[in-house]
């Protein structure tokens, strides 16, 4: 299918406009920094007449993935951006839509198509988050007004939500082009590092009972405070802390894994002594499957909601209708639900119940072989397949030493790697976030996962950053242009 006809409508979405020159990296960080004081401003800024909202612990894991808090105008967090990514990524790469991604005018149609798409998920998910979760219900109650999708109090509480995720795409657009990273890895590592600290460090409960009463405290102040009594069970304490310990056995697990690689050597036209290295890391795939993954699965856990079912109070199998009970059923067996921190001290023995057993079974393997999916389908779509970092070897002058200067030969080098890494690493990240998630680590596994690896490919990107202000000569070894 050709896409040439959203041209028109094109020219008139908002573009964040590339740099005419080189951005010094002190004035990249300051808009890195803004958009991320900008996002957390976002996420307690909540629609007019609408309240703040529990989460269930199932959605609580996908809202961290999601850098989304919900209630506030970043409810559907970057959901709509990822999910928009994933359709024209799989189109693309199906050969569903003619689009020639090697060319400007290519790339700014598949940019543009991408921003129209957004939109219109940020409009279906604020729908189904304002339904699901029945936000602004209280006030429309209060009005006397019947609650509903026509009234107009609750398509104006969607149109703000929705807004609040096309903002994080402009967002998203400014740190790409004007800061240092992702914006959407960005905004995530941000989330799930609110997350671990509040849930870790919280004592305000220590300072005024009275006033932060509905508020937990956190896994070491509270662990402080059973010790002080002296009167509770090692068995009990091991549990309280257990959530950060499983956090930084996590933590350190992927921080090795990112570490590990495979090098390559590769020398510069058949002269000695003049070459370099190819890595090839254990996560090939980086943390995009679990991103897409995790895309997935969270839109599907959020059907039931658009089908009329109560996320928090989901009525009885036999008061369902047919389709409801498929929606319900379906979308909870691949999903972690009630699995999170299965495997923790005081929930193991639930495994016992072989519903539950069932569960975690059918979602461990769905989420493996998505993110297999998704690992492959990356791999062939974003120019690091073998054939492609062969292209991009031979185009550099290099060659794999003790063998002739042969795109063919560089490339059967590389199929003994990349074909294999691509699956282990996939798997290995799969398994690793669906790990720390029955574990109950704090921040979700998915999140840890996320966040080391942004966090690990921003401290990459900031050195390259400075080397490159120290001599403008370094930008050629670095790819700059």
């Amino acid at each position: 299918m050709n896409i040439e006809f959203i041209r028109p409508i094109i020219k008139y979405i908002p573009e964040v406009q590339i740099p005419k020159k080189h951005v010094p990296f002190k004035e990249k960080m300051m808009w890195s920094v803004a958009m991320l004081f900008l996002f957390f401003v976002m996420g307690v800024v909540y629609p007019v007449h609408v309240n703040p909202t529990d989460m269930p612990p199932a959605y609580q894991q996908f809202a961290m993935i999601f850098a989304s808090t919900m209630g506030t105008l970043i409810s559907t967090g970057i959901g709509p951006i990822v999910t928009s990514s994933i359709v024209l990524q799989l189109l693309v790469g199906a050969n569903m839509i003619d689009v020639d991604l090697t060319t400007q005018e290519g790339k700014a149609l598949f940019q543009g198509a991408q921003k129209i798409l957004t939109v219109i998920i940020a409009l279906f998910e604020a729908t189904a988050i304002v339904i699901g979760f029945k936000l602004g219900f209280e006030y429309v109650q209060s009005t006397g007004h019947v609650w509903g999708l026509m009234n107009p109090f609750v398509q104006f509480t969607i149109f703000q939500i929705a807004l609040g995720s096309i903002l994080l795409m402009y967002m998203d657009e400014v740190v790409s082009k004007w800061g240092i990273g992702s914006g959407i890895g960005l905004f995530i590592a941000g989330g799930v590092s609110k997350t671990i600290m509040t849930a870790s460090l919280t004592f305000l409960p220590w300072i005024d009972p009275s006033r932060f009463s509905g508020l937990p405290l956190g896994v070491i102040p509270n662990f402080i405070e059973k010790v002080s009594q002296g009167s509770v069970e090692p068995l009990v304490l091991f549990t309280l802390i257990f959530p950060l310990i499983a956090t930084v056995v996590v933590f350190l697990v992927v921080v090795l894994c990112e570490s590990m690689k495979i090098e390559i050597p590769l020398s510069y036209g058949g002269i000695r002594g003049v070459g370099g290295m190819h890595p090839i890391k254990f996560f090939y795939v980086s943390n995009i499957p679990v991103i897409l993954a995790a895309a997935l699965l969270a839109n599907v856990q959020m059907l039931p909601g658009v089908v009329g079912i109560d996320v928090y109070d989901p009525p009885s199998l036999d008061d369902m209708g047919i389709l409801q009970k498929i929606v319900y059923q379906g979308s909870r067996y691949i999903t972690l639900g009630e699995l999170n921190g299965i495997l923790s001290p005081d929930n193991i023995d639930k495994l016992l119940d072989i519903d539950i057993l069932m569960h975690l079974i059918i979602y461990a393997i769905v989420f493996t072989l998505l993110c297999v999916l998704f690992g492959k389908f990356w791999v062939e779509t974003t120019g690091i397949s073998a054939e492609k970092v062969a292209d991009q070897i031979q185009s550099g002058g290099m060659q794999i030493p003790g063998f002739r200067r042969d795109k063919r030969v560089i490339e059967k080098v590389l199929n003994r790697y990349i074909p294999q890494i691509t699956i282990i690493s996939s798997v290995a990240v799969g398994l690793l976030a669906v790990g720390a998630d029955l574990l109950g680590a704090i921040g979700s596994g998915t999140g840890i996962l996320l966040t080391v690896g942004i966090l690990y490919r921003l401290y990459e990107e900031i050195q390259k950053e400075q080397v490159s202000e120290m001599h403008p000569m370094f930008k050629k070894f670095l790819g700059k242009s």
